[in-house]
């Protein structure tokens, strides 16, 4: 049986207990623990990850955390492992670009996080309790937060290709990367940033920081969510705060704002919004009733003759909803029996894990044989953790 309260936890970056899991990937295997793993070769619906032949992980160990990026992951073991898998251009494995997979920490791993090129590492003394975060990739926009970005050393690379901790004194409690910036929250209320904020992504005007940066605004969080080049921000008590690109809509303020330069709060959803997403250019909200909503622009699940909305929207056919995902082009759900429906843009990357390249409009459900329990989406591949 699965505890509820480990249904009601979901993430872009997945983070389950130590019960006997099961996982499955699918779209382009590059990012995912194989050895073999390549762009061309393309797993069109999940599939059963360590039944293949180059699984690249201890086959006696459960995974515990997952993040996926724009083409690369980090995923945690049961024995505290942290392996990295896909594009490595910048660094973000933080394997030093030698011939492992294994990522070298210390302390217990408590948060794992990707971005388009980029990676960081929450750890947790167990003593007391401190937090350190660990940074890797690419660092021309400041997104690692070490004090430096294309700005300090002009006509350089910017990047770290290990783990390297940055300067931060608070607990960690929460992370998410965009494409090129990063959001945290920690146990004192407080939200930083660093990275690119052309678009406001940083919730503190248009200026790229590459340290830690304060926003404006003070939230006991319960989740964060960005892919692309927007944030939401979820309370707990269910006040939901939004700012970076919303030129379609997707910062569900009823209208269109080119740029939100700072936090501003979302009022207009029908109930207690209990989860959501960001995807590229829209958003998903899921309330306390099970229904799931969109605003913005894309595949939005509401069929191909509404490809945009400014309002929130509900999506019929989803009921009885526990979580909600997003990357840049397309979304997923598990309900409540575990079962799990994508839709969005698709490809040859058939990274809606439906059998098929196909664009979906509406949500189709997603042919798996185990109860999912979490999700991880990539741009271009997933993962889904599922009950033994």
């Amino acid at each position: 049986m699965i505890s509820s309260n480990l249904k009601r936890a979901g993430y872009r970056s997945l983070h389950t207990s130590t019960q006997k899991t099961i996982l499955y990937g699918w779209g382009q295997t590059q990012a995912l623990p194989l050895t073999k793993g390549h762009l061309d070769r393309v797993f069109q619906q999940p599939t059963n990850l360590q039944k293949e032949h180059d699984y690249a992980l201890p086959k006696d160990q459960i995974v515990t955390h997952v993040s996926s990026g724009w083409g690369h992951s980090l995923l945690r073991t049961q024995d505290n492992g942290v392996y990295a898998f896909g594009l490595n251009q910048s660094g973000q494995l933080g394997t030093c670009a030698v011939d492992t997979h294994k990522v070298d920490v210390k302390n217990t791993v408590k948060l794992l996080s990707c971005g388009r090129e980029h990676s960081h590492i929450v750890t947790e003394n167990k003593e007391n309790g401190d937090t350190q975060l660990y940074s890797f990739g690419n660092n021309m926009y400041g997104q690692l937060g070490l004090g430096k970005n294309k700005n300090t050393t002009p006509g350089q690379f910017i990047k770290e290709e290990k783990p390297k901790l940055v300067d931060f004194p608070d607990k960690i409690t929460h992370i998410t990367s965009g494409l090129d910036n990063t959001i945290f929250a920690t146990d004192r209320n407080t939200l930083h940033g660093m990275g690119w904020s052309a678009d406001g992504q940083l919730g503190q005007g248009k200026d790229d920081k590459d340290v830690p940066s304060p926003l404006q605004l003070s939230l006991r969080v319960k989740k964060l969510s960005s892919s692309t080049d927007f944030t939401l921000a979820l309370d707990v008590n269910g006040r939901l705060w939004t700012w970076g690109n919303s030129e379609y809509g997707q910062g569900v303020q009823g209208k269109v704002i080119d740029r939100i330069l700072e936090p501003l709060e979302i009022t207009n959803v029908e109930g207690q919004v209990v989860d959501m997403a960001a995807g590229g250019p829209f958003s998903v909200l899921l309330t306390e009733n099970g229904n799931v909503y969109t605003c913005g622009y894309g595949a939005l699940g509401l069929g191909k003759d509404k490809i945009q909305t400014l309002k929130s929207s509900q999506i019929k056919g989803l009921t009885n909803v526990s979580k909600v995902f997003a990357a840049t082009d397309f979304a997923a759900a598990i309900t409540t029996s575990g079962e799990l429906y994508t839709w969005g843009l698709n490809g040859p990357s058939c990274r809606l894990g439906t059998g098929s390249s196909q664009h979906a409009f509406e949500p189709v459900r997603v042919n798996i044989d185990k109860e999912v329990i979490d999700l991880s989406l990539g741009t271009n591949h997933a993962f889904a953790v599922c009950a033994a």
